[in-house]
């Protein structure tokens, strides 16, 4: 007859190991000591693409040379991801803060959402930010519906970073490739329901008392720079003809000649409305629109200003005195190209908005510093959905690819905006704390923040005014909003007891001590990750006797989660099984975890007492 085994005993060894886990840095912004606190930039240079996705910037880069940073791959059936080899094109790939930037607005799909944006091919092609909700939450940090400037989805008017730029006594100045008074430059001093509304906004704009307004929208000329009947689309007759003819504290600035001195830095007014003698864009809208084929610089460019000397122009304008200032340049027409998926002239004005960067990284460097200054390079949202060849819903994210000199091999898929994430790129004086508040994470993208993110940082770094009068006392206090970084840690109840086995015959029962996750990670160290809970055995030894842990098996259960882990399926624990797991959306706050343990006992078995141990091991995973 079998031998009779004697009660056996276990030993539960519980360790924890995290893998691949990446220390964001403690936002600076929310440092107390002196020591710790930030640097506070004098000035603030804005530059955005309007219009422009990952693909919009590489495009460029791969017509210039042949490379590309951002390319992927993606396939959405399988959750695929392959990084194409990255190489800087541009000087702000270079820089130390590159990190990703959602957009979405209060109306529409209000939302991004990492799985469905990279496991959908047609999910971000909905439901998008324009471009008067975006460049709202980047001059307040506030979402507000689409086609709204300024004010909330209610109707009450918020503050611009514009104003408060001026409430500190800095210079604030706005420089377009489209309309002086499109929809974003418009969001940092604008106020109105209706984006459309553009003689309301230019009133407003030139009353706001900004040191410059620079853009298209000139009502006396063609986009073919060619002089036409007045048109007063963009501007009043009144309005017009108050600035240009000196009835306003600008100094009016219309032709190359003028701009291209201002650049230079000759006889340089306190204040410039410069209005390009171009109907809407300097040169997205001239003659050879339709040739979409065509090398960039095929067709002959209007004899007018460029971005880059619009920009050097503003901030010879805005160094004039010791205040600092706050300047805004954007690439307009990247957003006009996409519309009409015309590559050609895509390339032509990302080119532009790139020049455009240069030119101010090298007036920083020559008239200021990277101690005093901030830079910073993104997009208000993407537009066009611009992909690799072969790329949709089928095959998924695939990546352009491309040879100087050539048109790259990429696609369209829409005419429209789109709720992909954008780049941002930052250098100087506060750059971390963008670093910092990137603190939610894409799967492709890496880390990322949202653009209300970008407008409050700005007011961070503009402070406070002056007090409201000679008997008020002025107090200023810094709250740490940023999530810590947090953990992901376990621990076992009665850790160190051993679980005793119960009952007699072939099958042996016990309870394994309650096992508790406690995931605490923001999203940057999470990395888009959720984690397993899993154990395994070792054999059962009782001095030179063994049974073998494929005996031993268990039946995990939840007690409790805060967020929806789940169990692992029945299994013996000769190999890691899993007792519980959760995924990026389940894994926040606490797990308990238990499981009921059975042995079988082999009929040969030889009687004894003994032992063996379950190690747990907790680990992040995709």
């Amino acid at each position: 007859m079998p031998r009779r085994a004697h009660a056996r005993a276990c030993a539960l060894t519980a360790t924890s190991v995290v893998a691949g886990l990446v220390v964001a840095a403690v936002p600076a912004v929310a440092a107390t000591a002196a020591d710790d606190a930030p640097a506070t930039p004098k000035n603030v240079i804005l530059l955005i693409s309007d219009g422009a996705g990952y693909n919009q910037f590489d495009a460029a880069s791969l017509y210039e040379s042949g490379t590309s940073a951002h390319q992927v791959s993606v396939d959405p059936a399988t959750g695929g991801v392959a990084h194409a080899p990255a190489t800087p094109g541009q000087v702000y790939e270079t820089w130390p803060v590159q990190v990703a930037q959602s957009h979405y607005s209060a109306s529409g799909r209000a939302e991004y959402v990492t799985e469905k944006a990279w496991g959908d091919f047609g999910w971000v092609a909905s439901g998008a930010t324009d471009s008067a909700a975006a460049g709202t939450a980047l001059g307040t940090g506030v979402k507000t519906n689409n086609g709204m400037l300024g004010i909330t989805p209610g109707g009450d008017e918020l503050l611009t970073v514009g104003q408060q730029a001026q409430a500190v006594g800095k210079k604030v100045g706005l420089v377009t490739s489209v309309p002086f008074n499109h929809a974003t430059p418009a969001g940092f001093i604008a106020h109105n329901a209706d984006r459309n509304d553009y003689q309301g906004l230019a009133t407003e704009m030139i009353d706001s008392g900004v040191d410059v307004l620079m853009g298209g929208g000139h009502p006396l000329y063609t986009d073919a720079h060619q002089p036409r009947e007045a048109n007063w689309t963009w501007i009043s007759q009144h309005d017009y003809e108050r600035v240009s003819t000196g009835a306003t504290p600008y100094s009016f600035v219309d032709d190359t000649a003028d701009f291209e001195a201002l650049a230079a830095g000759t006889a340089v007014p306190d204040k410039v409305f410069g209005l390009a003698q171009v109907a809407e864009t300097l040169q997205y809208n001239r003659p050879g629109l339709a040739n979409d084929e065509v090398l960039p610089h095929t067709d002959p460019a209007n004899d007018v200003a460029d971005l880059d000397t619009l920009a050097l122009g503003a901030l010879n304008v805005l160094d004039k005195g010791d205040e600092g200032f706050f300047l805004m340049v954007e690439g307009g027409a990247v957003d006009w190209a996409g519309h009409a998926n015309q590559t050609t002239r895509l390339i032509e004005e990302q080119m532009a908005f790139n020049e455009s960067v240069e030119a101010v990284e090298a007036w920083v460097e020559k008239n200021s510093s990277w101690d005093e200054t901030l830079v910073i390079v993104t997009a208000d949202h993407e537009t066009g959905y611009l992909a690799g060849a072969g790329a949709g819903p089928e095959v998924g994210w695939t990546p352009m690819t491309g040879t100087a000199g050539q048109l790259p091999d990429l696609t369209w898929h829409s005419g429209g905006h789109t709720n992909a994430l954008v780049p941002v790129f930052a250098k100087g004086a506060g750059a971390e704390v963008l670093d910092a508040r990137a603190d939610q994470w894409d799967l492709v993208r890496g880390a990322y923040l949202d653009n209300t993110a970008i407008g409050e940082t700005l007011f961070d770094f503009l402070g406070h005014g002056e007090r409201s009068s000679a008997d008020a006392v002025a107090l200023e206090a810094t709250v740490a909003g940023q999530q810590a970084d947090g953990a992901l840690s376990l621990s076992v109840a009665h850790s160190g007891e051993r679980v005793a086995f119960a009952g007699s015959g072939a099958d042996l029962d016990a309870t394994l001590p309650l096992v508790t996750v406690a995931d605490t990670r923001n999203e940057v160290r999470a990395q888009g990750r959720g984690w397993t809970l899993a154990g395994s055995a070792s054999e059962f030894v009782a001095g030179n006797r063994t049974l073998e842990a494929k005996n031993l098996a268990w039946t995990p259960r939840i007690v409790r989660s805060e967020s929806g882990a789940a169990a692992g399926g029945r299994a013996t624990l000769e190999a890691p099984a899993t007792l519980a797991a959760a995924d990026r959306t389940s894994r926040l706050g606490s797990t308990v975890v238990g499981a009921d343990l059975d042995l079988s006992i082999p009929a040969e078995a030889a009687g004894g007492r003994y032992g063996s141990e379950i190690t747990l091991t907790l680990f992040a995973q995709d």
